[in-house]
């Protein structure tokens, strides 16, 4: 029984590798997305205060979930 506890943190979130993989592609196409529609959209506007915000979060879920891939290698 005490096999159970014998993995790491890291061992058990590197069992799901196939979602994080899934994540990491998700949220840097978004990322891409977001970025052209920051270079398109009006500075002074609403929709690149919103695209700006997007691409802070996208961005540390991409390295977020990019660094546990690395790790997981």
């Amino acid at each position: 029984m005490s096999r159970k506890y014998d993995k790491t943190y890291l061992d058990h979130l590197c069992d799901y590798e196939s979602a994080w993989r899934m994540l990491f592609t998700f949220s840097s196409g978004l990322l891409g997305l977001m970025i052209i529609w920051l270079v398109v959209a009006d500075s002074g506007s609403e929709t690149f205060v919103v695209a700006l915000m997007n691409v802070a979060g996208l961005s540390a879920l991409t390295a977020l979930s990019g660094g546990l891939l690395w790790r997981c290698r």
